[in-house]
């Protein structure tokens, strides 16, 4: 069984049931146990989620999480960032202990290929394993490094595709330590959960390609301009696990004035789950014409 990790609040289980819909379309042979962490999603909505990932033979635990802040914290909440995003991190000490390892994404991410060759990567001692955009890092590093006031440090890895060695974890680490660092750090941090991550634990993270782990739509329009032989649809579906469409312009938002071609993977999967979306949406722009 491969065990999943996810952590956000109601606003993002639209998204999340593509996410879903596209790792099990791509690895039928695998059972999944899908960890929810949450501060507040509604019983139905999670019902909801319970039947759509257990009727294939799969497993759902939502867990609702104990608030680690104190009110005076003042966590910031914010349209793009709310206190859900630290819950993964806290995953060593909410999940069952026999869970020894667990694969967290962000719920903005679409799944192409097998994941098992991921999840069962060694860690070859550390406690993660996550990409690391070196094409964005090189330019931003000194700047992260001043900011985060880590400067020995050379790396800065993305917080959306991680495994977790959560059985080290319980061993080296604990909640409260997690909790004071966000408290000392909260004017510096412009990504909030990515930037604690790194703050932490950037000496203890194996590094995986982000070109097959965690593309970036935006840099792909790039490279298949620099690059049409390496970067093209057919490379891109025999190749990537995850497209993570990070930042602020969402698929699920924008829509038809989505402007990055690695959109048509995330259309292609919403269609599965809302079907009747598109129907509605094709019949507008009937109407239009």
């Amino acid at each position: 069984m491969i065990n999943l990790l996810f952590s956000l609040n109601e606003n993002y289980v639209f998204p999340l049931k593509v996410l879903i819909r596209s790792i099990l379309d791509t690895n039928p042979d695998e059972t999944f146990c899908m960890y929810l962490l949450h501060t507040g999603i509604r019983d139905e909505t999670l019902e909801e989620l319970r039947t759509f990932i257990e009727k294939e033979g799969h497993v759902f635990e939502p867990i609702y999480s104990k608030n680690y802040f104190k009110s005076s914290d003042k966590v910031a909440i914010t349209r793009y960032y709310a206190l859900e995003m630290y819950l993964w991190m806290f995953a060593p000490y909410i999940l069952p202990d026999h869970v020894d390892r667990v694969l967290y994404l962000d719920p903005d991410i679409i799944c192409l290929n097998k994941v098992r060759p991921l999840y069962t990567k060694p860690f070859h001692g550390n406690s993660f394993i996550a990409t690391n955009y070196k094409y964005k890092t090189k330019w931003v590093q000194p700047f992260n490094n001043l900011r985060l006031r880590n400067f020995e440090s050379d790396d800065y890895f993305n917080s959306g595709v991680v495994l977790m060695n959560l059985e080290k974890l319980r061993k080296i680490e604990n909640a409260d330590h997690i909790v004071e660092t966000i408290r000392e750090n909260k004017p510096f941090l412009i990504l909030p959960d990515q930037d604690i991550f790194n703050l932490i634990f950037v000496n203890d993270i194996k590094e995986e390609d982000w070109r097959v782990y965690n593309m970036n739509p935006k840099v792909y329009e790039k490279l298949r301009i620099l690059f049409p032989q390496k970067y093209n649809y057919s490379k891109v579906e025999e190749n990537v696990v995850f497209i993570h469409y990070s930042g602020k312009y969402k698929p699920w938002d924008e829509r038809e004035k989505y402007k990055y071609a690695l959109g048509r993977y995330y259309f292609e999967a919403e269609k599965k789950v809302y079907p009747g979306l598109h129907k509605l949406e094709t019949s507008r722009k009937g109407r239009k014409r």
